[in-house]
């Protein structure tokens, strides 16, 4: 399995820093103002990381695959479809995963994601008004 995503930051002696901002400047932010519905951000092709930030109530997502032509996350209850929740006033990153209905096409001039067959596609929702922040890496 390749080893894809950006490395950890690490110390002097080799260690990797649980937990530290990443070592690296952001591909993409994105903002969402009062995201209470469903949105679609289109992840760059050298995209491995996202970072999302939950600001005033909690966040949903959802990886959207190649396949899916609409694409969204649902929060409510009977018809839920997120894959994960951010909590209230926190952020996770999220090493974006393989999307095991794309066929690997490798090209000559390609992003580390396409040529690794990721997710390129993200659903977000927060779980109220709110704002969510999305950075990518």
């Amino acid at each position: 399995m390749n080893t894809y995503a950006e490395q950890l930051p690490t110390d002097k002696n080799s260690n990797p820093l649980q937990g530290f901002p990443s070592p690296f400047p952001a591909n993409a932010s994105w903002t969402s103002e009062n995201a209470t519905t469903s949105s679609i951000l289109n992840l760059g092709h050298d995209t491995t990381m996202v970072e999302v930030a939950a600001i005033n109530t909690g966040v949903a997502i959802k990886w959207i695959t190649s396949t899916n032509s609409s694409g969204s996350v649902v929060t409510a209850a009977g018809s839920a479809n997120f894959d994960h929740v951010v909590p209230n006033a926190t952020y996770r990153r999220f090493v974006v995963p393989r999307d095991t209905t794309l066929t690997q096409n490798p090209q000559s001039v390609q992003g580390v994601n396409r040529a690794e067959g990721l997710y390129n596609r993200l659903a977000i929702k927060s779980l109220g008004v709110s704002s969510v922040l999305t950075t990518e890496y």
